[in-house]
């Protein structure tokens, strides 16, 4: 049958800070497929799918009411057509389920989901419309749902790394001299490199002291992700910590730490 759609001008919002509970998704859209005069109002609900099994405990909920739009909140848009905007933040779509943002973590979502309904007494919503309509980024772009990631990107401000060499005598890493650093390649680009210098070879930008020392690196606002990487103990004689700018320790390394991807849990990184 035809019937009514609600096609998605904009959308914002696809990646929610778990560690940002203002951080927001919003949906854009226009009335269409039958008369103006047909649109009564459109409702709003929200469903949580909880994808982190490593709790054994399954928080997934919805869809969960979050709201509704009457036909006198609609403007008209370029083409003529009823448009309104729905909005929710991480607090709000937590506060619907119950639950809080310790309980979410990455890879999680959240899927923010509408039903129009006609003056008839006819509603469509998600698995009303065909391949035609419901097709993301096609014309009609009704598929009536938006879903946003769960992220946790890293904190921005200053992250301290407390450096140890046990023997004295500097860093030794990959290669045994001067070699590379701690390095933390930023989304953007950047990459900083934080190490104590060596006895053996030159290392640029290195903490003199051969024994110990700190050093920091200033994360921007906005940025997306972080990985940092260890290229290794050589020698056995290295130990360094990691504290975030909320004052957690995300790594502790002891000596003979292997190389690799530093495990930083940034989804568990919130300020005390």
């Amino acid at each position: 049958q035809t019937g009514a759609f609600l096609r998605f001008v904009s959308t914002s919002g696809g990646a929610l800070n778990k560690n940002d509970v203002s951080s927001s998704a919003s949906v854009t859209f226009e009335f269409d497929g039958q008369d103006a005069s047909m649109l009564s109002s459109v409702d709003a609900t929200i469903t949580f799918i909880d994808n982190d099994d490593s709790d054994g405990v399954q928080q997934s909920f919805g869809p969960i009411a979050l709201g509704s739009i009457s036909k006198s909140e609609f403007t008209t848009s370029s083409f003529g057509l009823p448009e309104a905007s729905f909005s929710y933040t991480l607090a709000e779509a937590l506060a619907a389920g119950g639950l809080t943002a310790s309980e979410i973590t990455g890879g999680d979502r959240f899927i923010l989901s509408f039903t129009v309904t006609l003056t008839d007494g006819r509603s469509f919503g998600p698995g009303s419309a065909n391949g035609n309509v419901a097709a993301i980024g096609g014309f009609y772009s009704s598929p009536y749902a938006y879903t946003s990631l769960v992220v946790c990107p890293p904190q921005p401000g200053v992250w301290t790394i407390e450096m140890v060499d046990t023997y004295g005598d500097g860093w030794q890493t990959a290669t045994g001299g001067g070699g590379p650093g701690i390095t933390f390649a930023l989304n953007d680009g950047t990459v900083f490199e934080v190490s104590l210098c060596s006895a053996y070879g030159p290392r640029p930008g290195c903490t003199d002291d051969y024994y110990s020392g700190t050093a920091t690196v200033t994360i921007p606002v906005g940025t997306s992700s972080m990985v940092a990487t260890f290229p290794g103990d050589y020698y056995g004689e290295i130990e360094f910590r990691i504290t975030s700018p909320t004052g957690n320790v995300l790594a502790d390394y002891a000596t003979g730490s292997a190389a690799g991807p530093i495990d930083l849990d940034f989804c568990n990184d919130s300020f005390n």
